[in-house]
């Protein structure tokens, strides 16, 4: 039998987090003949908790939250380095590569094993937690407004116009609380040069497009022409957007990392693609170093306990993770943490770290290489197609999209990413879009 509309019950908000209190203290204070559901009641207090942060206290919690994130990420990575240093790399590398016992010193320290590892895990702690700084206190490239007179390069124009800029100082991103300083002149400057150098580029582009008499309209994706801001109020370059988490326009805008706190886009995109490739080459590094000890320990320990999904000892799971307070007894008591559980937290952490960070680079190559970005080809007319012969797609009438700024792949990567060497240190560089290298950051 099912209900009518009539018969439905009313669609009443959730309780709020005070009365949800207001009765857990009741229920915990009745009488002892009463029942009292602990698991109820924490499913009752928390989804109240939820709801209170997400209709309330949420809007003013995550600008607060925002600079948080970059220094866990850092935290974790500095954890990961530790562990090889305090533990893995004596039980690990010199017991089982080089062979040495505990009571042998001298050879231990000669051993070629050891200082491939030993360079190995520094090179990559400090690449990626460099690559990381870069993309948090970086700027990623934001429009300044342009007047007609910029363009002049006389003396007197760059005074006025150096007069005409915002004087109120504006941040970015950052980290702890820590945050970069938006270096007007310097934005500005770079807001130009991008400008005028994209424009020649993409209007000579553009006419040779017109030129062809073709029964196929050409629709240019993404437009080699300056756009118009509508929250911004001005001009703006071509392939710049609007971020509404920065609130302002982002020359080359692919999408606002949280994880980083910063936007991603002209200026910072390939400290970001190198963030990405550090940490899946080192986590993948991380995972081959310990998957066959890894293996053993938790073959062994099967054996003793059997399958436990709960695990036997502490009941965290299959990997019987012991809580962060038996942590932290243990490692005061004893000066560290046993073996076997920081090599059960580090190895699927760094699995699953490699795995997930893969996921999201291989889309961001395919871009790099098409000559996209995030943003411009999630807004693609017809959606992946470059050709729509019938006229289906957005557009009514039968055409062909074209990227103006697609130089092939090669050229593409080699824009984005430099040299190899370069790629080697955690510094910050890029070509300019003609493939001259680029200095002003």
């Amino acid at each position: 039998m099912t209900q009518t509309d009539d018969e439905m019950p009313p669609n009443n908000p959730p309780p709020s987090l005070k009365e949800t209190w207001n009765e857990f203290t009741t229920a915990l204070y009745a009488p002892a003949n009463q029942d009292f559901d602990a698991f109820y009641w924490v499913y009752r207090l928390s989804r109240a908790f939820l709801n209170f942060l997400v209709r309330q206290k949420l809007r003013h919690i995550i600008p607060w939250f925002r600079p948080l994130i970059p220094f866990f990420g850092m935290t974790l990575t500095i954890l990961c380095v530790w562990s090889y240093f305090s533990t893995f790399r004596e039980t690990i590398v010199l017991h089982q590569w080089c062979g040495c016992k505990s009571d042998d010193i001298m050879p231990c320290h000669l051993c070629y094993w050891d200082i491939l590892h030993t360079f190995s895990v520094i090179f990559f702690g400090v690449n990626i937690l460099g690559h990381y700084l870069w993309c948090s206190f970086l700027s990623p490239g934001f429009v300044i407004k342009i007047d007609e007179g910029d363009s002049s390069n006389t003396n007197q124009s760059k005074a006025e116009n150096d007069e005409k800029l915002p004087q109120t100082e504006m941040t970015f991103g950052g980290c702890c609380f820590l945050s970069s300083k938006i270096n007007v002149k310097s934005e500005r400057d770079r807001c130009l040069k991008y400008n005028r150098q994209f424009t020649d580029n993409s209007g000579e582009k553009e006419s040779t497009g017109n030129e062809t008499n073709t029964p196929v309209q050409i629709i240019y994706h993404p437009s080699p022409l300056p756009t118009h801001c509508n929250k911004c109020q001005h001009e703006r370059p071509p392939r710049s957007h609007h971020c509404k988490v920065c609130k302002m326009c982002v020359l080359e805008f692919d999408h606002h990392c949280p994880w980083v706190n910063n936007c991603i886009g002209y200026n910072n995109y390939r400290e970001f693609i190198l963030l990405l490739v550090y940490m899946v080459w080192g986590c993948t590094y991380g995972c081959c170093l310990l998957g066959s000890e890894f293996y053993r320990m938790m073959l062994k320990h099967f054996e003793l306990y059997g399958f436990n999904i709960m695990g036997p000892a502490h009941g965290t799971g299959l990997l019987d993770l012991p809580p962060p307070w038996v942590l932290w007894r243990q490692y005061h008591a004893k000066g560290k943490i046993d073996e076997d559980i920081v090599l059960r937290a580090a190895f699927p952490f760094m699995l699953f770290i490699a795995a997930a960070m893969l996921f999201i680079l291989v889309p961001h190559v395919k871009l790099i290489r098409a000559g996209y970005t995030t943003v411009e080809h999630l807004s693609c007319p017809g959606g992946d197609s470059k050709v729509d012969t019938k006229g289906n797609g957005s557009t009514p009438d039968p055409c062909f999209l074209k990227n103006p700024f697609d130089h092939g792949p090669k050229k593409n990567v080699k824009r984005i990413m430099g040299t190899f060497l370069g790629c080697l240190l955690p510094l910050p560089f890029r070509p300019d879009p003609y493939g001259q290298k680029s200095k002003d950051r």
